[in-house]
């Protein structure tokens, strides 16, 4: 080993210094490589309340992280740590969720609960029930728990500890990676783009499984703003939307507005360059869910001084809004019809719920719509059982005719109260070709 002076150590590393704000090109100034590459993972904040052995680790991360300018390979050893950070949070989390105790139940026993003070001591308790065939009790579930990550995992899923349906594939991921790391089979290296896009998710599933969402994360987002809009358009296709108090203002020539239906909805605002744009708000459906976010019908259509004359009566206010998790109804009629919520589908009249029906939760309609279309074929690999789809980001909660649909909605959600709202569409329809 060349033994290297203190002078040497303090030098930039090169190939560090290569990545820019603007990717990989020229390279930085040390100081300026050193100032970027901080603020990468700066806003990482746990929150409140995050035992004390996880923030430390995950501390240890984000000061380490700053070397990586001195030294190249400091960023694939932030990167592995962070995965192994990963079982450590789950760990931690589990002693808090169980409070000194845990309970495993028999296929033919009572259900046995032990006193545990360490995590040691729930490993050894695991080990020794999956040979007795005994699942840990989470709530009123029991479940498969060997106390490894995987039982882990599922354990922070039953329990509510964990969300979405698109964050659960990338946590398989990051299991994957995982285990890489703890029994590696080579040699690997990281950029300093993946080991920060690794610290910035470890610090999302850390902040979500203490009961933090992160505001515009990629993982566990917290609730999206949504406000009161007016949605547009004409015999010729053409559609815009505003907000509501853009309907305070001058009104538009007689000529111009003759053609045009209104209505009013609750929906996400258009912001310039956010990730959080709902690119779809152009196709809204009152009987389909053909946006991206929730997009809530409120009234319409009728002309533009009836919805301004219905929002100074109503004032109806902005809220803010979970897209993930949701659940959607979709009926096969020999072709599949997009997404419905389910309090729409329980308003439908008896002639209208004949086909195949299927609940799958998901985050997005889409991905509802191309599990259940997937599965028409078994090629696909996307299964028609009730469970987690392996390849796809979506849960079957069961198909069959629409009354056991609406009930395996219903065991998901609780009571579900029918609407019944206008049939009203947008002129767009570009994402659902097929469509009625």
């Amino acid at each position: 080993m060349e033994i290297r002076s203190l002078e040497d150590l303090r030098a930039a590393d090169n190939l560090s210094l290569a990545f820019n704000p603007y990717g990989l090109g020229s390279r930085m100034q040390p100081e300026d490589a050193a100032e970027f590459q901080q603020r990468q993972i700066a806003d990482c904040d746990l929150t409140e309340g995050v035992a004390a052995g996880t923030r430390d680790s995950f501390e240890r991360l984000r000061t380490v992280f700053a070397y990586g300018v001195l030294c190249y390979d400091v960023y694939t050893m932030v990167g592995d740590q962070a995965l192994l950070i990963f079982e450590q949070a789950l760990r931690d989390r589990f002693m808090e969720w169980c409070a000194g105790s845990i309970t495993f139940r028999s296929p033919q026993d009572p259900d046995v609960s032990f006193a545990v003070t360490s995590y040691d001591e729930v490993k050894k308790l695991a080990d020794r029930m999956v040979r007795r065939r005994a699942n840990l009790v989470v709530a009123t579930n029991a479940i498969e728990f060997n106390g490894m990550l995987h039982g882990l995992r599922r354990w922070a899923r039953t329990a509510g500890l964990l969300r979405g349906r698109r964050s659960r594939t990338v946590e398989d991921a990051l299991a994957k990676l995982r285990n890489h790391v703890a029994h590696p089979s080579g040699h690997h290296v990281d950029t300093p783009v993946e080991a920060a896009r690794t610290v910035r998710d470890l610090a999302e599933l850390i902040n979500q499984l203490w009961g933090h969402a992160t505001p515009g994360g990629r993982l566990y987002p917290a609730p999206l703003h949504r406000e009161i809009a007016v949605l547009s358009w004409n015999g010729l296709g053409r559609v815009r939307m505003e907000p509501a108090g853009a309907l305070s203002g001058p009104d538009p020539t007689e000529e111009q507005e003759r053609e045009y239906q209104h209505i009013v909805v609750r929906a996400i605002p258009f912001i310039p360059n956010s990730r959080w744009n709902d690119d779809h708000w152009a196709e809204f459906d009152t009987r389909y869910e053909t946006t991206r976010f929730p997009t809530d019908y409120l009234w319409g259509p009728g002309t533009r001084a009836e919805a301004r004359a219905w929002l100074e009566r109503e004032r109806p206010e902005s809220d803010s809004v979970d897209f993930t998790d949701r659940v959607f109804l979709l009926q096969d009629l020999g072709r599949l019809l997009p997404p419905m919520r389910p309090a729409v589908a329980a308003g439908l009249p008896d002639g209208e719920r004949v086909g195949v029906w299927h609940a799958v939760r998901a985050d997005f309609p889409d991905d509802a719509f191309a599990h259940v279309r997937g599965s028409g074929d078994g090629s696909a690999g996307h299964i028609r059982r009730p469970g987690d789809c392996s390849v796809c980001s979506a849960e079957v909660l069961g198909f069959g005719s629409f009354d056991e649909a609406l009930r395996a909605a219903a065991a998901a959600l609780g009571p579900i109260q029918a609407v019944q709202l206008p049939s009203v569409r947008l002129p767009l329809s570009i994402f659902w070709p097929d469509r009625p």
